[in-house]
C-alpha cells in the first residue's frame, strides 16, 4: 500500500509540473499610450518588443515633449532580459507624424529586424535603403535593422504613391527580409510578377537585403476585390507560405482545395517558390460568411498551420477536432494543411458563446518544440474554454485577452487562460522558445498582477500600457 501511495504521489507531482507556470508578467509604458504588437526571442531567451508610444516618459528612453496629437506616436524597439525582467536597451525612431514598430525577428548574430508603418514624410532612412523617400500620401511601410546593442544600422521605406500597409514578416538565415502587406499603389516598387488581374487594394510580398540598395523585388497578388496578405512563413526548401483574406471571386488559384469564394470574405493560403517567384499552390479557405486568416506557421515537417477568425457556421472542421462548431458570432480557428496543399490534416474552432469583436481582431500564432499550437487574441466571451489557467474567469470590461494552446493533432486544449481586468485588454504578439511562451499586448486595466518584472512597479498611466506575459511550456503527456 505504501508503495502504491508513493507511486500515486509521484504521478500527481509529475502531472502538476506538466502545467505551464507563470514566470513573468508586467506593464510597460509611461503617462501616454503604449502598445507592443510584436514580440520575439533570441537564442539566449531574451525578449524583444516592437511598439509604438507617445509617452514622454517611456522607460529607459530620454524624456520628450508631452503628446499634443496622434502625430506624437513614435516607433519603439525594446530588449528585455528574460532572466531578470530588466530593460537591456530601448530605441526610439520616427518622424514628425505617426510611426509604429510591429513584427520583429532576431538573427543569430544578435541583429534585430523590424517591420513597421509610418505616416511621417520625414521618416529617417539610411543611405543604403532600397527607398529613401516617403511616397505617401498617408502611409508607407518601413524596415529596420538594429545591431545587438540596439543601434539602427539600416532603415528603408517601402511603398508607392498611394497608401501601403505592412502585414507579415519573415527573415531568412542569410538576412534576406520578406515583407507582406496591402497596397493601393499602381506604382509599387520592384514588381517582378503579378498573380491575378489586380484591383484596389492588392496584396504584396517584397524581398530585400539590408545593405543592398538594389535588392528589392516584389510581387503583387489579387483579384478585383480586396486582397491583403498577412502572415508569412519560410520553409527549409526555399519556399514561402503566405496567408491573408480576399473578397475577390477571381483570386489567383492553383490546385486549390477550395476553388470558389464561399462568402463575402474568405481566408486564403498560398505557397511560392522563391527562386523564380512561381506559384506552387493557392486556395481559398472559408465558409459562407466572413473568414480571415491572420497568421501562418510551420510544424517540424514543414506543414502550414493557419489561424484566424470566422463567422461561418460551415467553416471546414475535421472529425476528432477539439471544437467542431463555432459558438459566438465570431470565433477563432486553427487549421493545419499538408505542405503541398493537397488536404486539410485537421481543423478546429476555439471560442466561447458571447458575441465578440469582428474578424480583424485576432492575435498571433506559434508552434512550440512539442508541436503544440499557441494562439492569442481578444474575447468578450465569459465562457471561453480554459485549462491550467492562471486566470480562469473573465476579468470584466469590454474585452479580455486570451492565450491558448492546442495539441499537435488539434484534438485537445492543452492550455487556456484569460488575461485581463476591468478595462480593455488584448494580446497581439506571441513567441515561443527555450521551453517558454511569451505574449505581448495592450491593457487599460490598472490591477493586473506583476511577476518577476523590474521595469516598473505597476501601471504607467495614460489610456493604455503595453503588457508582457511569460509562461513555461513543459511537456504534457496528457496533451499530445
Amino acid at each position: 500500500m505504501k508503495r502504491l501511495l508513493a507511486i500515486c504521489a509521484a504521478l500527481a507531482a509529475a502531472a502538476a509540473t506538466s502545467a505551464p507556470e507563470p514566470l513573468l508578467m508586467g506593464y510597460l509604458g509611461g503617462s501616454g499610450t503604449d502598445d507592443c504588437d510584436g514580440i520575439t526571442l533570441d537564442r539566449a531567451g531574451d525578449i524583444y518588443l516592437g511598439c509604438h508610444s507617445d509617452s514622454p516618459d517611456f522607460p529607459h528612453l530620454p524624456a520628450k515633449a508631452p503628446p499634443t496629437s496622434n502625430a506624437s506616436m513614435d516607433a519603439v524597439v525594446v530588449k528585455i532580459d528574460g532572466r531578470t525582467g530588466n530593460i537591456v536597451w530601448a530605441t526610439r525612431t520616427g518622424g514628425s507624424d505617426w510611426d509604429a514598430a510591429g513584427d520583429l525577428e532576431v538573427a543569430k548574430d544578435g541583429s534585430v529586424y523590424v517591420l513597421g508603418q509610418t505616416q511621417s514624410a520625414d521618416f529617417p532612412t539610411t543611405p543604403d535603403a532600397v527607398q529613401r523617400k516617403f511616397a505617401g500620401p498617408r502611409r508607407d511601410v518601413f524596415v529596420l535593422k538594429l545591431d545587438a546593442a540596439g543601434k539602427i544600422i539600416y532603415s528603408t521605406l517601402l511603398g508607392g504613391s498611394k497608401n501601403d500597409e505592412p502585414g507579415g514578416f519573415a527573415v531568412a538565415d542569410d538576412g534576406t527580409v520578406y515583407v507582406s502587406g496591402t497596397t493601393w499603389s499602381d506604382d509599387f516598387p520592384g514588381v517582378r510578377a503579378r498573380f491575378g488581374p489586380g484591383g484596389a487594394p492588392d496584396g504584396f510580398i517584397a524581398r530585400l537585403r539590408p545593405g543592398d540598395s538594389r535588392s528589392l523585388q516584389s510581387v503583387l497578388i489579387g483579384g478585383k476585390g480586396r486582397d491583403p496578405v498577412g502572415g508569412l512563413a519560410l520553409d527549409h526548401a526555399g519556399n514561402l507560405f503566405a496567408s491573408g483574406a480576399t473578397s475577390s471571386s477571381d483570386f489567383p488559384l492553383k490546385t486549390p482545395l477550395q476553388a470558389h469564394l464561399g462568402g463575402e470574405l474568405d481566408g486564403f493560403l498560398m505557397k511560392l517558390r522563391l527562386s523564380d517567384w512561381s506559384l506552387l499552390f493557392s486556395t481559398y479557405l472559408g465558409g459562407s460568411k466572413l473568414d480571415f486568416v491572420m497568421a501562418v506557421a510551420l510544424d517540424s515537417a514543414g506543414n502550414p498551420i493557419v489561424s484566424g477568425t470566422t463567422a461561418s457556421d460551415d467553416f471546414p472542421t475535421t472529425p476528432g477536432a477539439y471544437q467542431r462548431q463555432r459558438r459566438g458570432n465570431y470565433g477563432a480557428f486553427v487549421t493545419k494543411l499538408d505542405r503541398d496543399g493537397g488536404r486539410i490534416i485537421w481543423s478546429t474552432h476555439y471560442g466561447g458563446s458571447t458575441e465578440g469583436p469582428g474578424p480583424y481582431d485576432n492575435g498571433s500564432m506559434a508552434v512550440d518544440e512539442h508541436g503544440r499550437v499557441w494562439i492569442d487574441g481578444m474575447t468578450a466571451a465569459t465562457d471561453l474554454p480554459t485549462r491550467n489557467a492562471f486566470q480562469s474567469s473573465y476579468g470584466g470590461g469590454y474585452l479580455d485577452g486570451f492565450l491558448a494552446a492546442l495539441s499537435p493533432d488539434g484534438s485537445k486544449l492543452c492550455y487556456g487562460t484569460y488575461v485581463g481586468g476591468p478595462g480593455q485588454d488584448l494580446l497581439e504578439g506571441i513567441a515561443v522558445g527555450n521551453g517558454k511562451v511569451y505574449a505581448s499586448g495592450i491593457s487599460a486595466s490598472k490591477n493586473l498582477p506583476q511577476k518577476n518584472w523590474r521595469v516598473q512597479s505597476g501601471y504607467g498611466g495614460g489610456p493604455f500600457d503595453a503588457i508582457v506575459i511569460g509562461l513555461t511550456t513543459p511537456s504534457d503527456q496528457a496533451c499530445r
